[in-house]
């Protein structure tokens, strides 16, 4: 036989209904991101303005951003509207100094310490270090060393034998390695990780080998079921494009993310982030 239910019982039914649907979303599709690896660079600000790049992680549902730029400034322009969301971190890129030579740069140090003293950041980079020719420098040990000093990480963009170097000379220095080294496969940053207490990893840019026409790939995941309290979620929004990608990027992330256990992928998601940046 079939019910009838009074008018007010359908609308609590459906109430009931919305919210849990409300609840699915948010619990399988709507994980927050602690985004760990953000740039605003110069050459976005003005197609993006601060406002706009804030507005973009409120949609995407990115409470947290770490972020460093070229120049400072864009990170900067950022934090001062909302040092709540932002986390910065200290590039070493400006003017003349670049990728390719900041590493030999004898006033990179006086330049770090000056700006330290304006703002509080959570580490120093993402910078680049091509080989271990460039990762022995006098200026990257400093840069390590300070970085040891006041309990900062260095986001470090190198291969597996660079970050393997500059662990010989600062062995208690925190490492968040960007893109897990970029061309290393899984299983190299495994043991890497395997060796290194100190050595978190970001997985930005990687997301396509991650995941393949959206399925998670067997040898990354894992390395996320083996280490899932040392990897984190980055955007790299190091061209303009990739800020018009940017909830895109993160949507697609969130995607593979719901293919690991819940609470591998919350720790991956944010959790660890906030663990290690302080952010409550």
């Amino acid at each position: 036989m079939q019910k009838h239910y009074p008018l007010l019982k359908i609308c609590k039914i459906l109430i009931v209904c919305l919210f849990m649907s409300a609840v699915y979303a948010q619990d399988n599709d709507e994980l927050p991101i602690f985004d760990t690896h953000v740039h605003y660079n110069d050459d976005a600000w003005i197609t993006y303005p601060p406002e706009e790049i804030l507005k973009k992680m409120e949609k995407a549902n990115v409470p947290h951003a770490l972020v460093s730029s070229s120049p400072d400034e864009g990170t900067r322009k950022l934090y001062q509207l909302d040092s709540d969301r932002i986390i910065p971190f200290l590039r070493p890129y400006y003017g003349d100094v670049n990728p390719s030579n900041w590493f030999d740069k004898a006033d990179m140090m006086l330049y770090f310490r000056q700006r330290m003293e304006t703002i509080t950041y959570g580490g120093i980079g993402e910078f680049h270090l091509h080989g271990i020719a460039h990762a022995d420098t006098p200026v990257v040990r400093q840069t390590a060393r300070l970085a040891a000093e006041r309990d900062l990480y260095l986001h470090v963009h190198s291969d597996a034998e660079v970050v393997k170097v500059i662990f010989t000379y600062e062995p208690e220095v925190k490492i968040l390695w960007a893109h897990a080294g970029l061309l290393e496969s899984p299983e190299v940053v495994s043991r890497m990780m395997d060796k290194h207490r100190n050595l978190w990893v970001d997985i930005s840019i990687r997301e396509y080998e991650i995941a393949p026409q959206g399925k998670l790939d067997p040898s990354w995941q894992a390395l996320f079921l083996r280490h899932p309290e040392r990897i984190t979620i980055g955007s790299d929004t190091y061209i303009p494009t990739r800020w018009g990608m940017y909830e895109k990027i993160i949507e697609f992330d969130r995607h593979w993310l719901n293919q690991l256990p819940r609470e591998v992928a919350e720790k991956i998601s944010y959790r660890n982030a906030l663990r290690l940046f302080g952010q409550n």
